[in-house]
């Protein structure tokens, strides 16, 4: 489906509504660590906002050309929304571990039939990659990441 989109103004309210999204939950936080997070919120905001101007004053109308499926979008959509929460309640390490080989079985599904000799081959490549994003956060940036009733 080819569809004309003005893709300044629609990646502008995008950015203003993910921004909200990532607002309105904060919780209390000490005064040195909430000013990352607050820097790229107001970031987003402002890339928002110059994006919807951009938009209005010099529109650039677009056609994109949307394929694939509807079905695996929303899937797709709500496995991440599960990993959001369940990380909280099973911690980092479990919930990504587990969202992470569901995700890499599902997407490749498309394709065909995945073996579980082939599942099986790619475990090591996903716990060489939730471990660097785990040790970045926790050594490098040292961002406490959320634990659950294991890990």
């Amino acid at each position: 489906m080819v569809v004309r989109l003005n893709t300044d103004i629609v990646a502008g309210i995008l950015g203003l509504v993910f921004s909200a999204g990532l607002w309105l939950p904060r919780e209390e936080m000490g005064r040195l660590s909430i000013i990352f997070p607050r820097a790229v919120l107001l970031m987003t905001v402002l890339l928002g906002i110059a994006l919807i101007v951009k938009g209005i004053i010099k529109p650039g109308v677009r056609e994109v050309e949307i394929e694939g499926s509807v079905g695996r979008l929303v899937v797709t959509i709500l496995g991440l929304i599960a990993w959001w929460y369940a990380i909280g309640w099973l911690g980092f390490l479990v919930a990504t571990s587990i969202a992470f080989f569901g995700f890499t079985w599902f997407l490749a599904s498309v394709e065909g039939h995945v073996s579980l000799r082939r599942l099986l081959m790619w475990i090591p490549i996903m716990a060489v990659l939730i471990g660097v994003f785990y040790l970045a956060f926790t050594e490098v940036l040292s961002v406490r990441l959320p634990t659950g009733k294991w890990f």
